[in-house]
């Protein structure tokens, strides 16, 4: 990866990723498409407090090329997330140093419990807390008022995405909820359950009662940002998770 300042700004920099096999030093140039995204990069500052998903654009040279702009100085996690000539799904993980401070601000994370509101909307989770080194199924509801939200559309092909980092060493989780098999989801009116995939379309409706799979290795102290897609505006609930 290469970062360059973009225009003399700091906090604006172009950010220029690329893989290459242990074969050969050349940038891979073919990448299966994942999400509807050959590549997906999370960025988190690390404090946690700042949670940035996207997707660098993939030239014919193999370099995945983005401006973005950072919101303070700092230092950042950046995890580039992708499936290299449709082989095995591949994570990579950089350090981004924007200020001269050498000694990055420690996340304080406070367990939240299971349920966060965020805009309009109510995330109830069915548990806080994980079984390191097991398979553990999180139910996920988002209501909105008192209700199931019906206003909920996909993001990027599936209901919602969750993201897990273990706040001591870093370990990155990245996984989808789908829809949970005999809610009240199934009776709601202009929902097709049978046609619930891994690459809806935009204008499709979503549930609201979701089943997420999720295994991390690690015990420890996990942020969770569970990100879905209400209306036309992207949100973004954050969950502080303990593992055992």
């Amino acid at each position: 990866m290469r970062l360059t300042a973009a225009g003399g700004n700091p906090l604006k920099q172009h950010i220029d990723i690329w893989m290459s096999s242990p074969a050969s030093p050349q940038p891979i140039r073919n990448y299966g498409t994942e999400m509807t995204k050959k590549l997906h990069v999370v960025i988190v500052s690390s404090d946690f407090s700042t949670f940035l998903h996207v997707h660098p654009a993939l030239g014919a040279d193999g370099h995945f090329t983005l401006d973005q702009q950072f919101p303070a100085a700092g230092l950042y996690y950046l995890y580039a997330d992708g499936v290299p000539n449709d082989g095995d799904h591949q994570v990579f993980r950089f350090n981004v140093q924007l200020s001269k401070n050498n000694s990055p601000a420690r996340p304080v994370l406070v367990p939240t419990g299971k349920e966060v509101s965020v805009g309009p909307y109510t995330v109830d989770l069915s548990r806080a807390r994980l079984h390191a080194g097991e398979m553990d199924t999180i139910e996920v509801q988002i209501l909105k008022g008192d209700a199931p939200a019906r206003d909920l559309h996909p993001y990027l092909g599936v209901p919602a995405h969750a993201v897990f980092l273990n706040s001591q060493d870093l370990t990155y989780v990245h996984v989808h909820p789908m829809p949970l098999a005999g809610s009240d989801s199934m009776n709601m009116p202009g929902m097709d359950m049978s046609k619930m995939t891994m690459d809806m379309p935009d204008n499709a409706s979503s549930p609201p009662d979701m089943a997420l799979h999720v295994s991390v290795k690690e015990p420890g102290t996990y942020k969770l940002w569970l990100q879905f897609r209400g209306g036309s505006q992207l949100y973004i609930a954050p969950f502080v998770l303990v593992a055992n």
